[in-house]
């Protein structure tokens, strides 16, 4: 267990330190955080809270508020017999090691239906798009995008409210290459980036190769909660990342009143906001106009037409202020020097008609859900009937000791 008294010494004028105007809980968790945040606390149980606050000439109510804002943080966890401890870097609400599972189910997979990619797979409503080399011109090597898909993303970034020059544009691999670009840019080693309690693995994992240290903001029915988001600032995030149209993996979205507040929140500690929209064209219906739309030079959107159109095209794109954008520029030239031509110039074509891709999409999947009820229906009833000894449907070719080792019976019956 930490010393109390030369944790205290170690933290130093923290009273005096960023947010000094904020509460005296705020303060001290700013300043915990900064000491665990250089590695050497990993593992190590903090001082008691009456020992640490009489070190630190405090009363104990504020050492247990500063302990509950760090545990809302992730950086430590309450352990019985153990009281504190700081959580390991690489355990701080980060996933684990090689987290991409999506690409090890895809190098390695068995042709079944993947639940865990939600894109398309490819059909008829994209199969009809042909390009050619015919359709290129000039070297190839454009790090930014090709002009026309510039003005393209542009446009439909103003009809949705945003007003957006075509250099305020950079085509990227996928929204993933896109988050990557930006993780590298925007965070340091180290540095916290706050993102939702409950999020997908992807995001995690982009943060922590940059180095940075995802910390997860809790929520409550309206989205992020901005006094939570606060104590994560008073940190010195890197940014934030929210997915206010259509959250991967809940499902929701952040209520309109509440998306001004988190926007205020990060003003007042001049953070940038980072919005991952790569789902907001497969909602059912039409949500409010993009966060970026409220402080387009605080936002940067990320976008994609992996979700609605298909996977296999990777092509993305991120909008914000011009001058960022060119740095992102000048990275992504770094990396692989832009995206594929034919790439482009597909996504190009399925942007001409993407509200008609959208509604064929939004009706194929509202079919799917109508078959899913159905199927739930039928299950249910049957399991209604059979009581614990229901039917459970186990893969082609499982043996009975096979499925047995997952805790199910094979189907017998059928609904």
């Amino acid at each position: 267990m930490a010393d109390a008294t030369r944790l205290a010494a170690r933290l130093g004028p923290w009273r005096d330190g960023a947010g000094a105007a904020g509460p005296q809980f705020a303060r001290l968790a700013a300043a915990l955080a900064a000491a665990i945040e250089d590695g050497s606390l990993d593992g190590v149980a903090l001082p008691a809270e009456r020992r640490l606050a009489a070190a630190l000439g405090v009363s104990r109510s504020t050492v247990v508020r500063a302990y509950d804002s760090l545990r809302r943080q992730g950086l430590v966890a309450s352990r019985e017999r153990s009281g504190t401890v700081v959580r390991p870097l690489r355990r701080r609400l980060v996933a684990p090691q090689g987290q991409m599972f999506q690409l090890a189910q895809l190098l390695g997979g068995d042709g079944g239906i993947d639940l865990s990619v939600a894109s398309p797979a490819v059909d008829e409503l994209v199969t009809d798009v042909g390009v050619s080399l015919a359709d290129a011109s000039g070297h190839g090597y454009v790090p930014r995008g090709l002009p026309a898909l510039h003005e393209a993303i542009a446009a439909r970034a103003c009809a949705q409210g945003v007003p957006t020059s075509p250099d305020e544009v950079l085509v990227t691999s996928g929204a993933h290459e896109g988050l990557a670009l930006l993780a590298g840019l925007l965070v340091g080693r180290h540095q916290p980036v706050a993102v939702d309690e409950v999020t997908y693995a992807g995001a995690l994992e982009v943060v922590d190769r940059a180095g940075g240290v995802p910390v997860g903001v809790p929520a409550d029915r309206a989205g992020m909660r901005p006094d939570a988001l606060r104590d994560v600032l008073a940190r010195g995030a890197g940014f934030v990342l929210l997915m206010p149209g259509l959250h991967n993996p809940a499902g929701t979205s952040i209520a309109p009143g509440r998306r001004p507040a988190l926007l205020e929140a990060a003003a007042e500690h001049d953070a940038l906001v980072v919005e991952d929209a790569a789902l907001d064209d497969v909602r059912f219906e039409d949500g409010p106009p993009p966060l970026r739309a409220l402080a387009p030079d605080r936002v940067l959107s990320v976008g994609s037409l992996s979700k609605v159109a298909w996977g296999g095209l990777r092509v993305g794109w991120i909008c914000g202020p011009r001058e960022l954008i060119g740095r992102l520029a000048r990275l992504k030239g770094a990396r692989d020097i832009g995206a594929g031509a034919l790439g482009q110039l597909a996504a190009l074509r399925l942007l001409e008609r993407l509200d008609a891709l959208r509604a064929a999409r939004r009706e194929q999947a509202r079919r799917r859900l109508a078959l899913l009820r159905e199927g739930a229906r039928r299950l249910a009833a049957a399991w209604a009937e059979a009581g614990q000894a229901g039917p459970a449907a186990a893969p082609a070719g499982t043996t009975s000791s096979q499925w047995a080792k997952r805790g199910s019976p094979p189907r017998t019956t059928s609904p």
